[in-house]
């Protein structure tokens, strides 16, 4: 093969590489923590440090940028950190947003804070994948009105629904089932192995956590499982990795072609 041709397909390789990192994807994740009543102070302080020890899972390089907002919501939801890009720039100040976010009590207006993500996500172009998270110790206000909000969301180009369900000790069935039906998409499921979470951008789910103090696990299981469905997971080498052996190749093939004309 002659080296005019050679260097021809390594610089269109080249090429295939800096387009893919152009078009790398943007996946947004919407986290809600229940700050009503019958959480607590105790209860809520320890699920937001579960959230801010969740957040170092989220990759701040590669392939895909991830966008996160988080929200507490009692009776009305509370925007904690907006539509943001983790980069390791910000990621600690992040953390201690979450960290800080103050506990309100209240009802459980989870139609609300579903509403106010959506919204908070349209405002600023949803990404190529849109996720939304939901921990709760209790059944929304109102059931119809959550189940409308989520096909609200839905509809807007939300991707998927899913939420922990914590209990005192053993997660009520009641629970596990109103938060079933608002989950989205396809048809539901429960999880109760953290290690066979599905696929959230097609499978909606809930996970039964016995207890606040098995949130942190529960929801680290759960965003470590987005990261690697959505592409962003330690196997995936970011495609820019290759150029410098690809450039290092012309360079070879440059030197031999120089010599060949000699």
């Amino acid at each position: 093969m002659k080296l005019g041709k050679i260097l021809s397909g390594t610089v269109v390789a080249v090429g295939m590489i800096l387009g893919s990192a152009a078009n790398a994807a943007t996946v947004d994740l919407g986290f809600a923590l229940d700050a009503s009543g019958s959480v607590g102070a105790t209860n809520f302080a320890t699920t937001r440090n579960g959230l801010a020890a969740a957040l170092d899972l989220i990759p701040t390089s590669g392939v895909n940028d991830y966008r996160i907002a988080v929200y507490s919501y009692a009776s009305s939801p509370v925007q904690v950190v907006p539509p943001t890009v983790v980069t390791a720039a910000n990621i600690a100040a992040i953390k201690t947003a979450v960290q800080n976010t103050t506990y309100t009590g209240g009802g459980t207006g989870t139609a609300s804070v579903i509403a106010a993500m959506t919204a908070a996500f349209v405002g600023v172009g949803l990404g190529d994948t849109t996720l939304f998270n939901i921990s709760t110790d209790g059944r929304p206000n109102s059931q119809a009105a959550t189940q409308t909000a989520a096909l609200a969301a839905h509809a807007a180009g939300v991707d998927g629904l899913s939420f922990e369900a914590i209990g005192r000790g053993t997660v009520s069935t009641s629970l596990q089932n109103a938060m079933l039906s608002i989950a989205f998409p396809g048809t539901p499921v429960l999880v109760t192995d953290l290690s066979a979470i599905p696929d959230a951008t097609t499978t909606g789910f809930v996970i039964p956590v016995n207890g606040f103090a098995a949130y942190e696990a529960a929801i680290g299981a759960k965003v470590q499982s987005i990261v690697d469905n959505t592409g962003g997971g330690p196997s995936v080498v970011p495609l820019p990795a290759g150029l410098p052996l690809l450039l290092a190749g012309l360079g070879a093939f440059g030197i031999l072609r120089r010599k060949s004309a000699i």
